[in-house]
């Protein structure tokens, strides 16, 4: 690969957590906004603008634990058509995982991984589209029943089993991990100049976290004790899997190999 621009190890550490609440937010506005919309369009919104974002304090503005869609489900019950409100809970975790593999595919691209910032702020994209995916399924699939979220919306308002869901897209959410952790990643090691060990497994051990420790994580929060379980399980799971992907596993090293021979 010719005229190669890595990112130089200081600006890496400086860009690295601007990226990531750059993206995250980026990711979760586009998911709560992708509701409003599907609400508008339905006529169950006035503005697909209107939405509810929280305050100004702190925890807000870093982790927007107060923004949602604000969407009155109970109306559109009422007006008959419970199939608008599992409509409008898939529009936002539709787009999510729409955007992992448009932004997959366009990671592989030669002429956007010659461009390292670009790449780099896409990865974190990805990874927050990978992450918000995992959050819903496997880990609040089987939330409790009256928990306000969008899978339980889906499951409620279709009439259909949970067991449904974790099936088929629990296969598609594999398979969007094998992607990221065997792919993705590696592009981001050998495209914007990552060599050391230490940077390599540092932005290896900060995904995992993200992924399986904050997007896991969520199960605690009310949603039943399947879900508790499995949010245990993804936290517990953390070691194993940052040994599996440690930098320097020969399967690791062969990858590494094949995207320099691209």
């Amino acid at each position: 690969m010719t005229n190669i621009k890595y990112i130089s190890p200081l600006k890496l550490i400086l860009l690295t957590p601007i990226f990531i609440l750059l993206t995250h937010h980026l990711a979760f506005f586009i998911h709560e906004y992708a509701h409003a919309i599907t609400a508008w369009i339905l006529g169950y919104k006035d503005s697909p603008f209107d939405i509810n974002y929280g305050g100004m304090n702190l925890s807000n503005l870093l982790l927007l634990s107060g923004v949602d869609q604000k969407v009155d489900n109970s109306l559109i019950y009422s007006s008959g058509h419970p199939g608008f409100v599992a409509l409008i809970a898939f529009a936002g975790p539709g787009i999510i995982l729409f955007l992992f593999f448009i932004t997959s595919w366009l990671m592989r691209n030669k002429k956007i991984s010659t461009h390292p910032y670009q790449l780099y702020f896409l990865f974190f994209f990805n990874l927050w589209c990978l992450g918000a995916t995992y959050a819903y399924v496997p880990v609040r699939t089987f939330s409790a029943s009256g928990v306000m979220i969008d899978i339980v919306d889906i499951e409620q308002s279709l009439n259909i089993s949970p067991w449904l869901i974790y099936f088929f897209i629990g296969y598609l959410v594999l398979f969007m991990m094998w992607q990221f952790f065997t792919k993705s990643i590696i592009a981001i090691y050998v495209n914007i100049g990552i060599s050391s060990i230490i940077a390599r497994a540092s932005l290896m051990i900060i995904c995992v976290l993200i992924v399986f420790g904050y997007c896991g994580f969520v199960g605690f929060y009310n949603h039943g004790k399947i879900s508790h379980f499995i949010s245990v399980t993804s936290i517990f799971a953390i070691p194993a899997i940052v040994i599996a992907l440690w930098p320097t596993q020969k399967w690791i090293q062969k990858r590494i190999e094949m995207e320099r021979a691209r």
